[in-house]
């Protein structure tokens, strides 16, 4: 009777572990973007260096810390990430801090909003994994 109840508690606590691991994932991670240098022109690690160093999973979320009303960002089309076309966004940033979550996987393309910007580097795409 013993080793029955010594099994029936570690099997609960592991189960509370593993509950809270599972609810820890479904909150995500949340990245800033450009690192410490935020949401900037020239940043001291390229975007793309950046986003491949980082691994991002679906409820992960991406903060762009900026000044509000010197710039946004705009989350496009891939076709309209590679020509800097910001003429028709899927959705606008421009709070300063700005937060988005990764409600899916697949890729995400993010440019700047600031005329210029996006064809001089400022642009981010990054690929969110499959749960």
């Amino acid at each position: 009777m013993m080793a029955f109840s010594s099994f029936s508690s570690n099997g609960l606590a592991f189960l509370l572990l593993l509950a809270m691991a599972l609810v820890d994932s479904a909150r995500g991670c949340v990245f800033y973007a450009g690192g410490k240098d935020g949401w900037v022109l020239h940043p001291s690690e390229s975007y793309g260096h950046w986003a491949e160093r980082n691994w991002f999973q679906v409820n992960d979320s991406i903060v762009f810390k900026y000044k509000k009303g010197e710039d946004s960002v705009l989350v496009v089309a891939e076709q309209d990430f590679d020509s800097c076309d910001v003429s028709n966004p899927i959705r606008k940033l421009d709070g300063g801090d700005s937060r988005f979550v990764f409600e899916r996987s697949g890729p995400f393309f993010f440019v700047s909003g600031a005329p210029g910007r996006c064809e001089r580097g400022q642009k981010l795409a990054v690929v969110v994994m499959a749960v």
